[in-house]
């Protein structure tokens, strides 16, 4: 069924021997530049004017905008022949408003069209070549968007019967996220996929996962999700080991920056896909809930996704302060989320600092701003001074004042170099005096994870 199609921008960029009438001159781009490297036009020659000969003039080539395969020509042996095929995403703008990809099979050097597909928006988010059936040939899974609507895409399905590659449409669905996992661990991968839809009580959103299974679609599991998300923003998945389930962590937006954290996981006794955090009477998550939008992430490295949570450590006091919050990272043990570390997190300047210890004494924070700088001051809890308690600052100054006056003065760590500042770190008197020397101060400051 035909759900509401939307977008992603894509950069449309056009071929200058196949453009014969473009009102955009400064669009035009030689094949190389088209092509990922190291593909090059004297490589794929074949491919170029055989795709050429088989579409009228005002075509343009259409690039995917996210996933592995950024090219709007992608060539690969999809069959496992040990042949390459060529699959092109372009868009006809003088004819129609959709882009198309078609699929081209080469033999004995011999380029030819096998099939061509008109697709459901003017743009590509996505293309992923996947074998969903466990036949051998790749599955063409494709997300397409149009330019200026933001209410969801579209993914469709093509996969080949046999091995002329003339690939048919088994489905297509609007969704507002959608990836391919191997959520089941069939060893071969299932879609999944976010939709939703309106309803007399508002909007309802679920999870689904579909798979392929003797040339059918198998619909294997749904969830239901939080119903006010207004976006979607980033995919995870999870194998911890054999004994617990793959999990898929969905990062979303809420009202403002707030951010929750979707999970998604097939119980092994029901077979049902679960959403752990799911609130049946609000239709909502809020246990993962937190105030600014930071991503999930493997936090310390030991291969398990944790989900940022958040509470308020100090509210506003003055007209000018802002809110911090302390930052709690969660993983699962089986379906149970445990605390794996307590930090604050600078987002704004990329950074967090790790909650820990240092002998028996707690680690407070404050935050401070002047000039062209800011800083974090990291110190000891006391009574009667916060000030003469300051362990050490972490600083994000300008990357030039950076090089003219920091840099060899050997008082700072450097924390992470960004394109035009630098964050660093001076440990004071007392922080010495505890025993911090580079290598915990290394420890305790980390550049926040993606």
């Amino acid at each position: 069924m035909k759900k509401r199609i939307a977008v992603a921008a894509a950069l449309i960029l056009a071929v200058s021997f196949i453009l014969s009438s473009c009102s955009a001159p400064n669009l035009i781009a030689s094949v190389d530049s088209l092509l990922t490297p190291p593909l090059y036009y004297s490589e794929y020659e074949g491919l170029v004017k055989a795709f050429n000969s088989s579409v009228e003039t005002g075509v343009v080539l259409c690039n995917p905008t996210q996933g592995d395969h950024l090219s709007a020509i992608t060539v690969s042996d999809v069959d496992g022949d040990g042949e390459e095929e060529g699959i092109v995403f372009y868009r006809d703008t003088l004819q129609e408003n959709a882009a198309h990809f078609s699929v081209f099979k080469c033999t004995d050097d011999v380029w030819s069209k096998k099939c061509d597909f008109k697709g459901y928006g003017n743009e590509v988010s996505s293309l992923t070549l996947t074998d969903l059936d466990a036949d051998g040939t790749d599955e063409i899974v494709t997300i397409w968007t149009y330019s200026g609507i933001d209410s969801g895409s579209v993914f469709s399905v093509c996969s080949a019967k046999d091995s002329s590659l003339n690939y048919e449409e088994l489905l297509y669905e609007s969704c507002e996220i959608a990836k391919t996992v191997d959520l089941d661990g069939n060893g071969s991968d299932e879609i999944f996929y976010i939709a939703s839809s309106k309803s007399d009580s508002g909007i309802i959103r679920s999870a689904e996962v579909i798979g392929i299974e003797n040339g059918k679609i198998s619909r294997k599991g749904t969830a239901p999700a939080d119903s006010q998300v207004i976006s979607y923003s980033s995919f995870k998945a999870e194998k911890n080991d054999e004994h617990s389930p793959m999990k898929v962590y969905v990062d979303a937006l809420k009202s403002n920056n707030m951010m929750i954290t979707e999970v998604f996981y097939f119980d092994e006794e029901s077979g049902n896909l679960i959403n752990p955090f799911y609130d049946e009477e609000t239709r909502e998550n809020t246990l993962t809930l937190r105030y600014e939008q930071i991503p999930c992430a493997d936090i310390n490295n030991d291969g398990m996704i944790e989900i940022p949570v958040q509470t308020v450590y100090e509210k506003p006091e003055d007209e000018g302060d802002e809110t911090l919050y302390i930052t709690e990272w969660i993983y699962f043990e089986g379906s149970n989320p445990v605390l794996s570390v307590s930090t604050f997190v600078n987002l704004e300047d990329g950074y967090l600092v790790n909650l820990g210890t240092l002998g028996n004494r707690k680690l407070y924070i404050r935050k401070h701003k002047g000039g062209d700088w800011a800083s974090w001051s990291v110190y000891t809890k006391s009574s009667t001074s916060v000030f003469g308690n300051v362990l050490f600052t972490i600083i994000k100054v300008p990357r030039t004042r950076w090089e003219t006056d920091m840099l060899d003065s050997g008082q700072y760590i450097t924390i992470l170099k960004q394109l035009d500042s630098v964050v660093c770190v001076n440990i004071n008197e007392n922080g010495r005096f505890a025993g911090l020397d580079e290598a915990k101060i290394r420890k305790i400051v980390t550049r926040l994870p993606s």
